[in-house]
């Protein structure tokens, strides 16, 4: 069977890598960089940061021209519009996407029309939506009217890792947080500062730029600091030496659209508490392979945001993040058979279940197969 030449504008983050380096066997990406390949995403996130502000500034939609060449049709990503007269598809973190995930700027009527009229086009041949918040996201803030049957739910996917779990006396908490107030890390130390009083056998491992003043504040034995930025690892490595040695993976996130740390932690067959943020629901089921807490006020389709202000917590909502933590944490640390049962939960979605390569290629090699 020929293969389905696909011209790839992707970036490097890692569900890119997990698509590039095992795609559908019907299936040749073209173009792709190593920065894809290696999913060198926080390597050069910088950079990112700064041409991201500089495309805000112009308040345009993202929108690129692909040089000809042997290929099929465009898969693009990060809400890059095609130019081309050619078949393309378009995978989408959130509907803001277009706008490098700036909220305010997807209120322009004028660009709103273009969006719209560029998805409707017989060229638009899907809209890939990395989860199904997104996809809801869409019909909230665009006309998806003349292009509703082209949104669909592609979810990310990993392949399995082979990881030797380490065997250790104390139950280990997992917190691996790229943006330490963003993600939690002030009610994560809190909450392990209340539970190790009570609880002589756990240890948190809390991978994080954490600030002095909270190491000075929880400095406590039972805590293993490391660093994030300064020492990004390989995801495989970092899986081997961080997800392997722990027990319950610990994300209470306020930013994220999915939040791919979760994957990680299902290839680690670990139980997860997360909070009810954006997609967060879709990838941790509560009381299935984890627990969910409720962030005070947040309502998904109140605004479709993927942000919840930490700035804005107070004294009572975050005593409520906290409490809701600590009582998750604690069933999980007096009962090793709900910790395993959660952890083959977990194990099962990405092995076989909505999260594995088998059922993306599928779904990908119908929607690729069906472009004319």
């Amino acid at each position: 069977m020929k293969k389905i030449k696909v011209k790839a504008i992707f970036g490097s983050w890692q569900g890119y890598q997990e698509m590039v380096n095992f795609p559908p066997k019907d299936v040749e990406y073209l173009g792709v960089g190593r920065g894809t390949k290696r999913a060198e995403y926080y390597q050069s996130k910088k950079i990112k940061e700064k041409i991201g502000a500089f495309l805000q500034k112009l308040k345009i939609p993202r929108m690129i021209f692909v040089g000809p060449g042997d290929y099929d049709l465009i898969h693009s990503s990060r809400g890059i519009i095609p130019l081309n007269n050619k078949p393309w598809i378009i995978d989408m973190e959130h509907v803001h996407s277009f706008f490098g995930l700036n909220p305010n700027l997807i209120k322009s009527k004028f660009w709103k029309r273009f969006i719209e009229k560029k998805l409707a086009s017989n060229n638009c041949k899907a809209i890939l939506c990395h989860c199904d918040a997104t996809r809801q996201a869409f019909f909230h803030f665009l006309d998806c009217s003349k292009f509703k049957d082209k949104i669909k739910v592609l979810y990310p996917a990993s392949h399995i890792i082979p990881l030797k779990k380490d065997k250790h006396r104390k139950i280990r908490i997992l917190a691996v947080i790229s943006l330490f107030y963003h993600k939690g890390g002030p009610q994560i130390l809190e909450a392990f500062s209340r539970l190790e009083k009570k609880y002589k056998n756990i240890e948190l491992w809390i991978k994080a730029d954490t600030p002095k003043e909270f190491k000075k504040k929880y400095g406590s034995k039972n805590i293993r600091w490391f660093p994030y930025f300064s020492q990004v690892l390989p995801r495989e490595r970092l899986l081997q030496k961080f997800h392997a040695q722990c027990d319950i993976f610990l994300y209470p996130t306020f930013y994220d659209s999915f939040g791919y740390s979760l994957i990680d932690a299902m290839v680690a067959k670990m139980p997860i508490i997360s909070t009810n943020l954006f997609a967060i629901p879709e990838i941790v089921k509560n009381d299935e392979n984890g627990f969910i807490v409720k962030l005070p006020g947040y309502n998904l389709k109140e605004k479709f945001l993927q942000v919840y202000d930490y700035r804005k917590i107070g004294k009572k909502e975050n005593d409520n993040i906290i409490s809701q933590i600590i009582s998750s944490f604690e069933k999980l640390i007096k009962s090793k058979k709900l910790r395993d049962k959660m952890s083959n939960e977990s194990f099962m979605l990405v092995s076989g279940g909505k999260f594995s390569i088998k059922e993306r290629n599928n779904k990908l090699s119908e929607i690729y197969g069906g472009i004319k």
